[in-house]
Order: C-alpha cells, then structure tokens, then sequence
C-alpha cells in the first residue's frame, strides 16, 4: 500500500520487527526502499468476500493498494482474465480462516 496514501486515509501504521524486501514479478526488488511498516489490519471486500489484510507499506503512487502473489495463492482464485472478473470467490476461500463472511 501506497505511504502518501495511508497517510490521506489515516490508516494506522506499525513498525515491522525486521525490514523486508518486496520483489517484483521477475524477481527483482521493488525500487521503493526496504519495507519497514504496515498497516492496521484492513477489511477488504469482494462481492461476498471479505478478509482481513496488513498491506506492507511502500511508495507506489501509481497503485495505492497491491495485493500480492502470496495473497492470491493463499486464496487460490479463479480468474477470467478476458473479462477481467473474479469467480468463486467465496467457495474457493471459505475454509480460510481469514475469510468471513458478511
């Protein structure tokens, strides 16, 4: 999640034990810094999905909020990517135990 946005939402953030580095699709480390915060646990909300998420905190004025390949393994979605929708969202994820439902 974007810093500057956090900060325009008021979104709490906490320090990290120990830094990290977030790596990009071909494995090379994000240009931002070294990740040294995250949020508050935020609930995110698809259809009748929802779960909780601490986003890491970067510098990525173009996409305020990622959600990252660890996310969409954890949830094993399906994805149409022709049209461009999320299907199954809440059978392919109930057994989670991040998932609640609304």
């Amino acid at each position: 999640m974007d810093k500057e946005f956090t900060l325009t939402q008021k979104i709490l953030l906490t320090n990290l034990p120990c830094s990290a580095t977030i790596v990009v699709i071909d494995s090379r480390p994000i240009a931002s810094r070294k990740i040294v915060e995250e949020s508050e646990p935020i609930r995110v909300v698809l259809g009748n999905f929802s779960c909780a998420i601490s986003f890491n905190i970067i510098s990525s004025p173009q996409n305020l909020v990622i959600l990252g390949l660890p996310w969409f393994e954890l949830h094993n979605l399906e994805i149409d990517w022709r049209k461009r929708a999320i299907n199954n969202l809440q059978e392919k994820s109930k057994s989670n135990s991040l998932v609640t439902s609304n």
